[in-house]
Formats: C-alpha cells, structure tokens, sequence
C-alpha cells in the first residue's frame, strides 16, 4: 500500500473485547479533530462498523471482490468518517484468495490522500487477519483483563512476529477497572513476550469499565457521541491525542 497516510491495523486474540466500538469511536473522535479518516471492516464475512455508525450500505466489499464497483463507489460516510463496509455472513470471504488480495492492494493505491486509515480486523490468527495487519505500518492490539484475552494476544503477537517479522506492537487494555489494573494486564503480556519473543509492546492506553459504554452500544450509538463527559471518552480522548501528537 503507498504511504498516503497512516495506515492502522487494529486486532485481537478473541472476539468480544470491544475492539470495533473501540476502532469506531476513536475514528469519530480524529474526524473531530479535523483529520481525514478512513475505517475498512476487514472482518469480512461477519462485518458491524456499519452497525456501530447506523448506516445500511448499498454495497460492500463483495461488490469490490466480484468487479461489479469500485473501493470509492462502496464507500459511505458518516460523521465525517469514511467506511468501506464489510460482507455479513458470508463464509466465502473469510479467507481471501491470492486474487482477491491484489484486487484490494490495487483498489487502496486509489483512494485520495487520507490522514488514517484503520483496519478493524477479525479476531484471532486466520489469513486475513495476518494480511491485513501486514498492510499497515502500525498494529494495535485490544486486551482485556480476561486470562483468555492475555493467552490469545499472545498468540496474535508471536504469528505476527513469526510470519511477517513484525517487531512493535501497540497496546490498548479495555474494559480494566483502573489504570493500575491495565498496567498490570500489560506487563503480565510483557513478561511471556520479553521471555520467548524478540518484539517491542508499547502501552498505548487503556479504557476504563463504564456502565456508559455499554448503554450506548445496545443503543447502536458511539459512546463518545452519547456520553462525551464520560470516563471512557475521555480516556479514548488521551490515545486520539498520543496518535496525533
């Protein structure tokens, strides 16, 4: 992918750690702050970035796939944020071919100049999640306090690592009680990953529980459109300043 901007791989060891609210929230909050953001549903087959910013595309990635549209004709836009949506329940997609690949390499050297391009992948460590991770010059990784979540990222980070060579990995704790707990998640991932693994983990930030967040996701809303004075927006609020500092 040419370096128009920065390109953003978001990921995950296991489903369920709110990394598309996370992912579609922060991307509200840099349209904000006045920069051009992209956000592609790389999740192929069981998309909802959509869901999160209520919009119904027309179309989607499988029109991209199957030449029938082009990436900008796919493409819708809510709050200022860019989206090229996802396919939903479509198995066909969760593994791409080599064909499909270049198809969406070539599509993204057409899309204008952007400031961030974020890549909500799919959880876990199948072939699109290692593609996609390995189209962005940064990844980040979402934990939770879960001992299942700190397993899993593990296993994200040591695929990563050994497929493509990746070295910095960014982490964002969610759902801890306090940053202490999400500094002890991190270092709990960073003592296994400094003792087997020659990688870098950065912790980027974390987001505190909020009773909050969750009433505005069953409201299919963006929490830090619905309850801007809230703990978790503000501590989203801290990483969108760390990126664009």
């Amino acid at each position: 992918m040419e370096k128009k901007g920065r390109t953003i791989a978001v990921t995950s060891g296991k489903g369920g750690v709110g990394k598309t609210s996370i992912v579609s929230n922060l991307a509200y909050l840099l349209s904000k702050m006045g920069k051009s953001v992209y956000v592609l549903d790389a999740d192929l087959s069981l998309g909802n970035v959509d869901v999160m910013f209520r919009v119904f595309p027309k179309f989607n990635i499988k029109d991209l796939l199957e030449g029938r549209k082009t990436i900008e004709e796919i493409v819708v836009e809510r709050e200022g944020v860019r989206i090229i949506p996802a396919t939903s329940g479509i198995l066909e997609f969760s593994h791409l071919s080599e064909a499909e690949k270049d198809k969406i390499i070539s599509s993204f050297r057409q899309i204008d100049g952007f400031d961030f391009m974020i890549i909500d992948t799919a959880a876990g460590i199948s072939s699109n999640v290692v593609y996609f991770n390995n189209m962005c010059q940064e990844i980040f990784i979402v934990i939770t306090p879960d001992p299942a979540s700190l397993t899993d990222s593990y296993a994200v980070i040591k695929v990563l690592h050994r497929k493509l060579g990746r070295r910095h990995f960014n982490l964002v704790v969610n759902m801890a009680r306090d940053e202490r707990e999400a500094e002890d998640i991190f270092r709990k991932l960073l003592s296994v990953t400094d003792r087997f693994l020659d990688v870098y983990l950065d912790f980027y930030g974390f987001i505190p529980l909020d009773r909050n967040i969750g009433l505005a996701v069953k409201r299919q809303r963006l929490w830090v459109q619905e309850f801007p004075e809230t703990l978790g927006t503000k501590a989203l609020m801290k990483i969108c300043s760390r990126l664009i500092s």
